[in-house]
């Protein structure tokens, strides 16, 4: 029965993504990109903290191998074992703006 009025939402989901953010920062020591990192939050506020830390994404952006890790995200693209087609257009929009980011940082 909890009402919130768009402002108090947006402030929610603004806190939110900033406990993934810093969640993601604790495991990613290779600095990335500001389009990469935006689209590496979302992905981690979409699949948790935990699996993206012990993600081979998160390894192989660590290891320096960004457009690797890119190309990982459509990877997550499964529910309950299942290919979702709403969660394959996200990874797939994920991985363009990461694209994105590493050609404009180049």
């Amino acid at each position: 029965g909890d009402r919130y009025s768009k402002a108090e939402c947006d402030a929610m989901l603004a806190r939110e993504i900033l406990a993934y953010e810093a969640a993601l920062d604790r495991c990613l020591t290779h600095p990335v990109p500001v389009g990469m990192k935006i689209a590496l939050v979302s992905w981690t506020y979409n699949v948790g903290a935990g699996a993206a830390c012990k993600s081979t994404l998160v390894r192989k952006a660590n290891a320096g191998d960004l457009t690797g890790a890119c190309n990982e995200l459509p990877r997550w693209n499964r529910a309950g074992g299942r290919v979702i087609r709403g969660l394959s257009n996200r990874r797939g929009a994920e991985r363009a703006m990461c694209h994105a980011a590493l050609k404009e940082a180049a």
